[in-house]
């Protein structure tokens, strides 16, 4: 127990959990080749004392690699090495709204710039907002880890008022529609969804490591709140082969009527 609460006040002082921190030192020895694809990795136990964390955190960034795909645990043996770099493409399964309204908390984003814009015919086109709209942009590169390649260029365009976001030290880890509920008490009364393919432009080709042109797919997300105010606009492109969404779902079954 004194050394679970040694982990949570270190966390605090940390601009990421320290379960991230462990899991991205593993996952640069195993590229390294510290421990080569077929070799284990050392036991919890003396990654508990190596990190001086708990064991919980230990299995929470084991899990992190597992999920990437550069090890597998089995019972009895431990953690084995399969693969020294992740595979390049990502699933998003998706079974419910909370889902639906945000990416995977494997991933995050690495914000690049931010500025204030004013919405043109094209912009606003796409925003569905109206023309001349003042809009707070954060523009950043989605990642799974630091040595992946990039997910995806991610633009967010949130209300001005709600700026103040982009400072907070989970920014990067955590949706932007959340930060602001927490920080503004804004609430989402409804959402949208948008997926098309493109081109990719060419400004986001380089930062992505693609050409311009290749196939992309774009995903938009609309944030409204209360008496339909568009406070957030996020969009995303992927380049082919990064990155897929799937969906989950079931039928419904209702009640017949009557005996």
């Amino acid at each position: 127990m004194l050394m679970a609460n040694k982990d949570k006040d270190k966390d605090k002082e940390r601009s990421q959990p320290r379960y991230r921190e462990i899991a991205t030192e593993l996952q640069q020895e195993i590229r390294l080749g510290v421990y080569p694809v077929g070799n284990l990795l050392p036991v919890e136990t003396e990654l508990m004392t190596r990190f001086s964390a708990s064991r919980q955190t230990v299995r929470e960034a084991l899990r992190i690699i597992t999920e990437q795909g550069l090890i597998v645990r089995r019972a009895g043996l431990g953690s084995i090495v399969i693969a020294s770099e992740p595979p390049v493409l990502f699933t998003h399964s998706v079974g419910t709204l909370a889902e639906w309204l945000r990416y995977p908390n494997e991933t995050y984003r690495e914000v690049v710039r931010t500025s204030e814009v004013v919405a043109d015919h094209r912009l606003a086109a796409l925003l569905k907002c109206e023309l001349g709209k003042r809009w707070f942009l954060i523009e950043a590169i989605r990642r799974s880890d630091a040595f992946a390649a990039p997910l995806g260029w991610t633009e967010i365009y949130v209300l001005r008022k709600y700026a103040s976001v982009v400072e907070r030290r989970d920014h990067g880890r955590t949706p932007v529609h959340e930060q602001i509920a927490k920080m503004f008490g804004q609430t989402i009364e409804h959402a949208q969804l948008e997926v098309f393919a493109r081109g990719m432009p060419a400004d986001l080709a380089e930062p992505l490591d693609v050409k311009p042109d290749s196939p992309a797919l774009t995903m938009v997300r609309r944030y409204y709140g209360v008496r339909d105010e568009l406070f957030e606009v996020t969009i995303t492109t992927h380049p082919e082969g990064r990155y897929t969404y799937t969906m989950e779902m079931q039928r419904s079954l209702r009640p017949k009527l009557g005996g």
